[in-house]
């Protein structure tokens, strides 16, 4: 039985593209962060009647120009993330 080159040629390069694929894969999963560990934080910043600011939690429906009550004429100015530094 004579030994055909193309068709070990054909095996060949399909090991070696499987074998790049593998590599790729797993040097993608190395960089996932265990859950919760570095995650952000969102912060809502409300601007009150005096002109102070304060800064709380993020809450599901804040948006820009939205009126609380949290404070005197109290609106919410900005909703920023915050990332923590390593």
């Amino acid at each position: 039985m004579p030994l055909d080159y193309g068709l070990l040629a054909v095996f060949a390069l399909s090991v070696a593209a499987l074998g790049v694929m593998l590599y790729f894969f797993v040097r993608s999963s190395e960089r996932v962060e265990p859950s919760g560990a570095g995650q952000p934080r969102l912060i809502t910043v409300i601007k009150c009647e005096g002109g102070q600011e304060r800064s709380r939690e993020y809450k599901e429906g804040d948006y820009v120009g939205l009126s609380t009550d949290e404070c005197p004429n109290g609106v919410v100015v900005g909703i920023y993330r915050e990332i923590q530094q390593r």
